[in-house]
């Protein structure tokens, strides 16, 4: 039936865009002045907590569904993560406090996803578009909901918020989500792999947190890089198989965001081509391996942060790339490298969220804003434009692109060597 076939992917698109939007949108606008103030709570306000913890949740969710009647307790929890996502709207919540109810609630429509998905490639693609999706496309998206009050965080008092995704779509993605729970399979669900993904997530919290921050020196962010790669290599290594080259994968698209793109108020088309871009692109992937292709256009993409603006005010060559070839490598490359096992399906996406050192704390020149740097009142913005660090944080994040697509073709010639060798004269 049409129902079993694609109802579970509409229902993971929904939840892990629903989870990914929720996690950008419960964010601070002094976010990096609280990082810096040296405020009690700033570790617990940041967008690498907020990642870690949905990382967390998602697998504690996987663990709990799978140990007893699964179909009963995704239902549950999903219902439990919606109600953690809609809270602010019902119960007075400070917008320092939502960024953890937030991000609690996400992991736990994740791991909902991640159940349903059970390992399966078209629902599993599912939830690496709507996490992905959220993620390549939440600048262009939020401002298309209209004016909202905004988040702030140091103020006299606490700022009551409401809640970051609307009702209506929060209810409609908590029927998806039950009516796929209750008509999914079982999927297959190892204790080692979930074990493995909360010791990444937590290192990831602690490397952000004391040596990659914000305020962190260069030298200590790289040692912070440094930390995470090898580890994630580990991880990979000990899921061994589509897992760890998904979990590669997952870090790849981590480094990439070290360039970001802002989106003007008349960038809807761009995001329109660019969403049919990915999607299309996902749909590719999952018809033809083109692993390595999308790896090398991903790097090639993230490299061009390091392209000189001369005369203009914008990286023309590095905006274009990310508005086009950057949703095609990463579509292209989450088709063709789909998961085999539960906990990847859910994790490998996330890994963007939960890993902020490029995407957040990446070097950058020191901080200038419109009324401070010349630019004129009349000034209009182009359409989107891009953002990059220093050089150095765009070449370290290359580096870790290239070395992603090194490990993943050395897996790949290992797998062809062992089936080789298995079939025998």
């Amino acid at each position: 039936m049409i129902v079993d076939r694609y109802g579970p992917v509409v229902a993971t698109v929904c939840g892990g865009f629903v989870a990914g939007y929720s996690i950008r949108e419960s964010l601070g606008q002094d976010l990096f002045h609280i990082e810096s103030s040296g405020k009690w709570y700033g570790a617990f306000v940041t967008a690498q907590w907020a990642g870690s913890l949905a990382v967390l949740a998602a697998i504690l969710v996987l663990a709990l569904v799978h140990r007893r009647r699964p179909r009963l307790s995704a239902a549950g929890a999903t219902v439990f993560g919606v109600l953690l996502m809609a809270l602010p709207s019902f119960v007075p919540i400070a917008s320092n406090q939502a960024v953890t109810t937030n991000a609690l609630g996400a992991g736990v429509l994740v791991g909902v996803c991640g159940f349903v998905a059970g390992g399966r490639r078209l629902p599993s693609a599912g939830i690496a578009v709507g996490l992905l999706g959220s993620m390549l496309f939440y600048n262009a998206i939020s401002p298309l909901r209209g004016p909202r009050e905004g988040r702030w965080m140091d103020g006299l008092g606490p700022q009551h918020v409401e809640s970051t995704v609307p009702l209506l779509l929060l209810l409609a993605t908590t029927v998806l989500l039950l009516v796929a729970v209750r008509r999914s399979s079982v999927g297959r669900f190892e204790s080692s792999d979930a074990a493995a993904a909360l010791v990444l997530g937590f290192v990831c919290l602690t490397a952000y947190t004391y040596l990659g921050n914000t305020t962190s020196t260069v030298t200590m962010w790289m040692f912070a890089v440094a930390i995470v790669v090898l580890l994630t290599y580990a991880v990979a290594f000990d899921l061994g198989g589509r897992d760890g080259r998904y979990l590669m994968l997952g870090l790849a698209i981590a480094a990439s965001g070290v360039n970001a793109l802002g989106w003007s108020d008349a960038s809807w088309w761009v995001l329109v081509v660019a969403a049919v871009l990915f999607v299309g692109a996902v749909g590719v992937g999952l018809r033809r391996d083109l692993t390595t292709a999308a790896l090398v256009v991903l790097a090639g993409v993230t490299a061009t942060g390091l392209l000189p603006i001369g005369d203009s005010a914008v990286n023309v060559v590095g905006s274009v790339a990310y508005c086009t070839l950057s949703p095609v490598a990463i579509g292209l490359a989450v088709g063709s490298m789909q998961p085999t096992r539960t906990v990847a399906s859910a994790i490998g996406p996330l890994i963007p969220f939960a890993l902020t050192l490029f995407s957040v704390s990446a070097p950058v020149p020191p901080r200038v804003f419109g009324w401070t740097d010349g630019t004129p009142e009349d000034y209009v913005r182009p359409v989107v434009w891009l953002y990059s660090p220093l050089p150095v944080g765009v070449v370290v994040a290359v580096i870790v692109v290239v070395g992603c697509l090194v490990v993943i073709r050395h897996h790949d010639h290992e797998h062809h060597d062992r089936v080789s060798d298995s079939s025998g004269p």
